[in-house]
Formats: C-alpha cells, sequence, structure tokens
C-alpha cells in the first residue's frame, strides 16, 4: 500500500481553509473509556452553517502503538477530522489519512500493547489521598474542567479523567457533559484558545 495516494489530514485541513475560510470544523469527545477515546468530527462550509456538511468518527486505544503510549487523545481528534474532511472531498485516492496507514503498518509490526497495572496510572492534581490510595471527586474534575482556559489545557483534563479507572460510567457521563460545555464555552470565547 503505498502512501503516495495519502493525504495528510495538515494536507486536507490546509485545503480546507482555502476553500472555506469562514466554515468550522466542531470535534466532540463522545466517550473516554478506561483505556480508549473515541471524538466526533463535524465539518461545516460555513461557519453559521448548522447541518455539518459531513461526520467522521475515530477509536483510539491508549497504548496500542507506541503514539498512543503518550497522545492517544490527539491522534484521536485528528483522525475523526481526517475522516470528516475526507468525507467532504477532501482526500487522496481513498478516505484513510497518510498518518492513518503508517500506524496501521506500525501496528501490524508492533507486539500486542499490555495496559499499564493500575498503580502506573497518572495522578491528576488537586487530590486527595486515602490509605495508600489516591481519590480525585467528581466535584474537583468539575472545576478542573471549569478552569481550563484553552482546549489543550482541556484535553489534559480529559486525559486524566480517562486514566481514572475508579470512575463509574454514569460519572464519566456526567464529566463528559461537562467537558463538552466547557469546550464549547472556550471556543465562542476567543477562537485564538482553540
Amino acid at each position: 500500500m503505498s502512501l503516495q495516494n495519502y493525504e495528510t489530514v495538515a494536507q486536507r485541513l490546509h485545503r480546507f481553509w482555502q476553500d472555506h475560510p469562514d466554515g468550522r470544523i466542531k470535534t466532540e469527545l463522545l466517550e473516554a473509556g478506561a483505556n480508549y477515546w473515541i471524538f466526533k468530527a463535524q465539518v461545516f462550509f460555513e461557519y453559521a452553517s448548522v447541518e455539518p456538511i459531513a461526520t467522521g468518527h475515530a477509536h483510539e486505544t491508549i497504548g496500542a502503538s507506541q503514539i498512543n503510549k503518550t497522545s492517544a487523545l490527539e491522534v484521536c481528534e485528528t483522525s475523526a477530522v481526517g475522516r470528516a474532511l475526507a468525507l467532504c472531498g477532501y482526500h487522496g485516492s481513498g478516505i484513510a489519512s497518510t498518518e492513518e496507514i503508517t500506524r496501521a503498518k506500525v501496528r501490524a509490526s508492533e507486539p500486542a500493547p499490555t495496559p499499564p497495572p493500575n498503580s502506573a496510572r497518572s495522578t491528576p492534581p488537586a487530590t486527595k489521598a486515602t490509605g495508600s490510595v489516591t481519590q480525585i471527586s467528581s466535584k474537583q474534575y468539575i472545576k478542573l474542567i471549569s478552569d481550563a482556559q484553552t482546549i489543550t489545557d482541556l484535553m489534559k483534563v480529559a486525559e486524566i479523567i480517562a486514566n481514572d479507572q475508579d470512575l463509574e460510567d454514569f460519572q464519566k457521563d456526567l464529566l463528559r457533559g461537562n467537558w463538552a460545555s466547557r469546550r464549547s464555552a472556550i471556543e465562542l470565547s476567543s477562537p485564538s484558545k482553540i
């Protein structure tokens, strides 16, 4: 499979912004599992449009490849954007991006990933220790979300939440809603903070 027939997501974005300088791309974290992310991206040719021209989705498993050990969240969001752009005509000879094809080739040659032990996950800020177990409450996560000033800050909080194996599904649903609302607020308040 030759990479010359595929475009990078950056190339797709460049062509999109050239054609639609008043367009917009909206991304949404749909699910933050214990070891995975699911993103949705929507492409709008006009900023004020209500209905997207195309929607793309992506799923990434944390630790499934070398890049996903540290950047699964970012890879997932970028893949969703690339797919949405491809579905509205911004692609080479295929829907998959150069990055996706390269990752698929690398994954095929790598040994199966082993999940890190529970104690190896990152410890979020503003924690309280209970015996030997470190915990953070949903209220503390909500504060971290509301304190985020940029999308990058917000993504870091999302990664911490996704790695918290002690959170119940209903707690993640609550936090996901807060996260999405904060992201919208950041995007609306200042496009430069995106």
